[in-house]
């Protein structure tokens, strides 16, 4: 474009770059009548601290006759030489000093040498939480973000990396995935805000190894780290018991804890029963449910407690499951403290709520599972389980689990089965045996078919008391996982499969990951894939347990997670699963001392995606 008259003359270029054009002043002729008619002025200085201002770092400065060429990363700035009266690179601090013809001076972000300067200060452990983590002060030469590299210890396998989003020229910058007792080196890489490398500086952060009595002990079964999944395992280790300290630790492949959190000298969280462990938010941080205290918490990365809701003051006690619903809200699974059944005693385990995190914290719905179940289907301990596994007319339903599959919402009860109900709390069906179901209910319960869609009809099936080459029930299951394919994911643990006890000598125990497939419309339930009758006892777990869709590769994690026989004692198993061929692609052993190795474990990155 240009412009002209017979008095001025101001010529402007525009620079095109991909995907955007750069207006660039390249020359300015200025012959104004003494009555200025017209005048038109631009400064070079202002054209460089747009520059500047964008976040632009300065490449290089050239001489072009009577002009100085800047070559920012963006685009390329001609100065009128004459303007321009001293430059002064200063590589080692990644500036420019430029003075201008009227005295003045602007500093330039310019590429530079070493990046060592940009570390003001390194904090490891900053909460006192977290051994395995740090905060990098860091002061950058202009805006832009920067690149954490955590290297692995053996290699690039255990190396972990993340692009923070931040893009001021100040930032705290969290390093986590460090190695306890090592000198780990972390390369902190400066880049412009989309990510392009601009240098890089390398620090080192010693650690000192975790001493931490009686912790569980890990073995790498199998690891096939090209197929896998990517991130590491949070499990949710409850400690000696469900009412100990909880200690959530992070595992990579190598079977290396690259993040732990210790709460004991924490005033807030040093009795923290985290049941059945952290669940990320969309925010970044976890949550979880706290047995010892009735409440629901809400952490950082680095064990921070950041808000707490106290249950106990809205009626209710915790059980078991908070997770975060599509509308940010809590759902919840507890036992109101006024519930009665007919007879006057309490009862447990069998309400739902959805609360709401923000302001005051209030419970905006409540579901009763007792008044979409049959509180009466009720089967008498058998004198072999155990008192603690066994159902009684207080504790009839056992909730564990709560998810949400479209507009309704699908609930794990270790004793009624899966069911899943309308957010009005209008039941639409049930998956479970058929046995000991009121008449009231059988429009309500789903029919097996078989893989090829044809009904079963063999009354034993049906009723639970064997299974088909090609179907079973969910026995005693937990997480309910909604598929992309619309199916269902679920543990089922295989309590009392067919309604005989585990505990009996010569049983055949086996838990399963299980995917089905729900018509609602012919209310119909076929098994389309399963995993873990193969493994036998090897991987049976009673109670507890979990199953998660991986999405990246298409993967299914299955992981048994108490009283399973592993290396050196019982605990639980990891396993990532290909569906497809069921080819193990990892399998990690964890033995513990209480026998429970975890609650839940699940696959993810090490750093949220919103830091």
């Amino acid at each position: 474009m240009a412009i002209r008259n017979n008095l001025n003359t101001v010529v402007v270029t525009y620079l095109k770059l991909p995907g955007f054009f750069w207006g660039l002043v390249v020359l300015l002729f200025s012959c104004s009548r003494k009555d200025n008619d017209l005048t038109v002025e631009i400064k070079s200085k202002q054209l460089l601290q747009n520059m500047i201002d964008s976040g632009a770092l300065l490449n290089s400065i050239s001489e072009e006759g009577s002009e100085y060429v800047f070559n920012f990363e963006t685009g390329i700035l001609r100065v009128p030489g004459p303007e321009i009266t001293g430059i002064a690179p200063k590589p080692e601090q990644w500036k420019t000093t430029l003075t201008f013809n009227d005295g003045s001076q602007l500093t330039v972000p310019s590429k530079g040498t070493s990046l060592d300067f940009i570390v003001e200060q390194v904090q490891l452990d900053p909460s006192g939480y977290n051994p395995l983590a740090a905060i990098a002060q860091l002061r950058l030469p202009t805006y832009g973000r920067v690149r954490v590299t955590v290297h692995g210890k053996n290699g690039t396998a255990g190396t972990i990396a993340h692009l923070c989003k931040t893009e001021t020229i100040r930032q705290d910058i969290p390093v986590f995935g460090l190695y306890p007792g090592h000198d780990n080196i972390v390369d902190l890489t400066f880049t412009d805000k989309d990510g392009r490398e601009r240098g890089t500086t390398q620090i080192h952060i010693r650690t000192q190894a975790l001493n931490i009595q009686d912790f569980p002990r890990l073995h790498i079964a199998a690891a096939q780290t090209e197929k896998m999944e990517p991130g590491v395992n949070l499990v949710s280790y409850p400690g000696m018991s469900e009412l100990d300290l909880s200690m959530p630790y992070m595992v990579d492949s190598e079977g290396e804890i690259r993040w732990i959190l210790l709460w004991k000298s924490s005033p807030d969280l040093q009795k923290l029963s985290a049941s059945i462990g952290l669940k990320r938010t969309k925010k970044g941080t976890f949550i979880t449910g706290d047995q010892s205290m009735q409440r629901i918490v809400e952490i950082d990365m680095f064990g921070n407690l950041l808000h707490q809701w106290d249950l106990q003051k809205l009626g209710y006690t915790f059980h078991h499951e908070v997770t975060e619903a599509d509308n940010g809200n809590f759902l919840i699974t507890v036992s109101k403290s006024d519930a009665r059944l007919l007879n006057g005693q309490p009862r447990v385990n069998d309400f739902i709520i959805e609360l709401d995190p923000a302001g005051s914290g209030s419970v905006v719905k409540e579901w009763d599972l007792a008044a979409m179940v049959d509180t009466s289907r009720y089967v008498k301990p058998d004198g072999i389980t155990p008192p603690q596994f066994s159902q009684n007319p207080t504790n009839w339903a056992h909730n564990n689990s709560i998810a949400e599959i479209g507009d309704d919402l699908l609930a794990t009860m270790r004793y009624q089965g899966i069911i899943s109900f309308s957010y009005a709390g209008n039941l639409r069906w049930i998956i479970s045996p058929h046995k000991y179901w009121s008449a009231k209910y059988q429009p309500w319960l789903l029919n097996p078919v078989d893989e090829k869609g044809n009904p079963v009809t063999d009354p034993a099936v049906i009723d639970g008391d064997a299974a088909a080459d090609d179907f079973d029930w969910a026995w005693g299951p937990h997480t309910p996982v909604l598929l992309p394919n619309g199916h269902i994911l679920v543990f089922d643990n295989g309590y009392n499969r067919h309604w005989i006890s585990n505990a009996l000598p010569g049983t055949n125990n086996y838990s399963r990951v299980v995917e089905y497939k729900v018509d609602e419309t012919k209310k119909t339930v076929q098994q389309v894939w399963a995993y873990g009758r193969e493994r036998g006892a090897e991987s049976f777990s009673q109670a507890l347990s979990g199953v998660q869709y991986l999405p990246q590769t298409g993967h299914i994690m299955f992981c048994p997670g108490m009283g399973v026989p592993a290396g050196e004692g019982y605990g639980g198993r990891v396993i990532e699963i290909d569906p497809i061929t069921k080819q193990v692609i990892f399998e990690l052993e964890i033995s513990a001392s209480s026998n429970t190795a975890f609650h839940r474990v699940t696959r993810l990155p090490l750093y949220p995606g919103n830091i």
